[in-house]
């Protein structure tokens, strides 16, 4: 009896150590298995890689897509895309870039693309950004003005009287008295003029001489419609005006000194234009000298008759 339960027993302990046993090689299995599952990814992370260069440009712009992977270690014999940018072709592992184009009708926004080498794969993203539109500069342009002749004057043609030289002033003498008083003729006093044609000018007066305090009048044309015109002689102003819309003026001319000769006139208007007139000054004697020559003639007539019958 003893011996059989001895015997028993010792057959429980060996069919449990087995029992352990197998559980153990179980899970030692699992476990290593286990350890394999949760390497493998990491790896094939690890021997796969991309990157989109650049990563963003507006429609049109160029780009590249790079990789790397270890082909001995982790087969992977071609890269595929998928992408939402633009369609990409399959190509080997060991070209390890790729360059394509944005579409011109793309949109501005993100785009996702997608390269998967075996089981790996690399997520990657292209931004679209808007086109900044470039103007160019307006051409240049050269303005040549044309030239423009000088203004000409045309005056008409002025038929000038001959002036010849006048006597020159006579001096009168006192005569002896006489029974016959004799008052002796006004005369003209005025400086020499050298005789000929007056010169011609572009300014035209209405007289060729004057008397001091006679009016004379300048017209001329020519000038710029609306400028102001300055008259003037012998350094000093003699006259103003305007030109009118057409380019012509009418000006009186005062002289502010008597000066007996030739007076040369000038307009001023952004052209000069010329003109000459005599100034002429007359004196007579007679009048008040011839009256008082016949009382003094007849006090001594008087005073001869007086004595003469004393």
């Amino acid at each position: 009896m003893l011996q059989r339960a001895g015997g028993s027993t010792r057959g429980f302990e060996v069919d449990r150590v087995r029992t352990v046993g197998i559980v153990a090689a179980g899970l030692a299995v699992l476990l290593g298995w286990l350890a394999v599952g949760s390497v493998a990814p990491a790896r094939a992370q690890a021997l796969f890689g991309a990157s989109v260069s650049p990563s963003s440009g507006p429609a049109g712009s160029p780009f590249t897509i790079s990789w790397y992977t270890d082909a001995s270690a982790w087969p992977c014999k071609t890269v595929s895309f998928s992408s939402q940018l633009t369609a990409l072709p399959t190509t080997s592992w060991d070209q390890l870039s790729l360059s394509s184009t944005v579409p011109p009708s793309t949109a501005p926004g993100s785009y996702a693309i997608t390269a998967r080498c075996g089981e790996s794969r690399r997520d990657l993203t292209f931004t679209v950004t808007r086109s900044v539109p470039t103007t160019p500069p307006p051409p240049s342009t050269t303005t040549v003005s044309p030239d423009i002749p000088p203004p000409t004057t045309t005056t008409p043609p002025r038929v000038t009287p001959t002036r010849t030289a006048a006597p020159s002033a006579t001096t009168p003498t006192t005569a002896p008295p006489s029974t016959t008083p004799t008052a002796p003729p006004p005369t003209t006093s005025q400086p020499p003029i050298t005789s000929g044609d007056l010169p011609r000018g572009d300014l035209r007066l209405d007289r060729a001489s004057i008397n001091p305090g006679d009016e004379l009048t300048a017209e001329g044309e020519g000038c710029a419609p609306g400028s102001d015109v300055v008259l003037s002689s012998g350094g000093e102003r003699v006259g103003t005006a305007r030109a009118d819309d057409k380019g012509e003026f009418t000006a009186g001319v005062e002289f502010t000194r008597v000066e007996p000769g030739r007076h040369l006139v000038t307009a001023d208007c952004g052209v000069r234009l010329s003109g000459s007139v005599d100034q002429v000054v007359t004196s007579s004697v007679g009048g008040g000298a011839s009256s008082t020559l016949v009382v003094l003639v007849f006090f001594v007539l008087a005073c001869g008759a007086v004595a003469r019958f004393a």
